[in-house]
């Protein structure tokens, strides 16, 4: 079993104090689809949080009134629910916005597609799928503007390392031009524990949209570099002023919850958060994103907290 870092033991029991209910939300997909999908990644723009559901379904909600009913529900470009072939599913597990376009109202949204550790003639069935959300006559739609796949190759493991075990998270540093892969070596259930395994984070340059679709190799991989493995079950995550939060867990007690700050520029963990006391220790979390300088984080069970100001001295 991974022993927790030291930083994970100091704040482990102050996570009841750091988190709070900010607001419930309903889930649109039983209305559409007759059953449940699951909550997976959450990205915000404005006062207005998107939550996507597997399959790359989408609901908008306000932040201000905290309504618990979208405002808005929409399906993804890249809605697939492949009932032949679930490897391509959209899981949708994590989203993120990036940069806004000459004449758009919403930046570009990049989610992490795919359903699967598997590959094709494309790449990583995992790929990201890059969204330009629309608003016209109170109806949203989320065009596919590009798609950027990672392709193994013979030139894995030369320079850099295969950048994970095969469906990594896709996350973009807008700021400084980058884009990034978050995985492990190998999968990371507590089932599959290898005491060998470590989390990887792999830096290329972030493609612009006019490119169209975008697929890279072990040679384009500008810097790789790797973090001791001290959490289970990877879930969905955002970078954040030269920061990468990550959230990880299932909620129980064999797989606790928790969150690692990732300081990009120096290359190692700047905080790594044991979630595992209340309010999380029976809610499997799924993303963060930020909120007027605070941290959000949406769960399975349709809830999203709200954590003070890190202070990293």
């Amino acid at each position: 079993f991974p022993k927790n870092h030291a930083p994970v033991a100091k704040v482990r029991l102050a996570a009841e104090e750091m988190y709070k209910l900010y607001m419930e939300f309903d889930n649109p997909t039983v209305e559409m689809f007759g059953k449940r999908r699951s909550v997976q990644g959450m990205a915000i723009h404005g006062d207005t949080a998107f939550v996507l559901y597997h399959s790359g379904v989408a609901g908008a909600y306000d932040l201000v009134s905290r309504d618990p009913k979208p405002i808005g529900v929409f399906k993804l470009g890249s809605y697939c629910k492949n009932e032949e072939d679930k490897r391509y599913d959209n899981h949708s597990n994590d989203a993120m916005f990036g940069a806004t376009m000459p004449g758009e109202d919403f930046p570009l949204m990049y989610v992490t597609a795919g359903n699967s550790g598997d590959a094709d003639e494309k790449g990583w069935l995992a790929y990201c799928a890059v969204k330009q959300i629309r608003l016209k006559d109170g109806v949203y739609s989320a065009e596919t503007v590009q798609r950027i796949y990672y392709k193994p190759t013979e030139k894995d493991g030369t320079k850099f390392e295969i950048p994970g075990w095969g469906w990594p998270a896709s996350l973009v540093d807008v700021k400084n031009g980058f884009f990034y892969l978050h995985s492990a070596r190998f999968r990371t259930k507590r089932e599959m524990y290898r005491p060998d395994n470590e989390y990887i984070v792999t830096k290329f340059r972030l493609p612009d949209p006019s490119e169209g679709d975008v697929t890279f190799t072990a040679d384009d991989i500008l810097d790789q570099f790797f973090l001791p493995f001290n959490a289970f079950a990877t879930q969905g995550g955002t970078i954040y002023e030269d920061k990468l939060y990550y959230s990880f867990g299932f909620g129980r007690e064999d797989t606790p919850d928790a969150l690692n700050v990732i300081d990009l520029n120096e290359k190692k963990y700047a905080l790594c958060e044991d979630l595992s006391t209340a309010p999380f220790f029976d809610q499997e979390v799924e993303c963060v994103a930020f909120y007027k300088g605070k941290m959000l984080i949406n769960t399975q069970k349709q809830k999203i907290y709200e954590r003070e100001a890190f202070d990293f001295r």
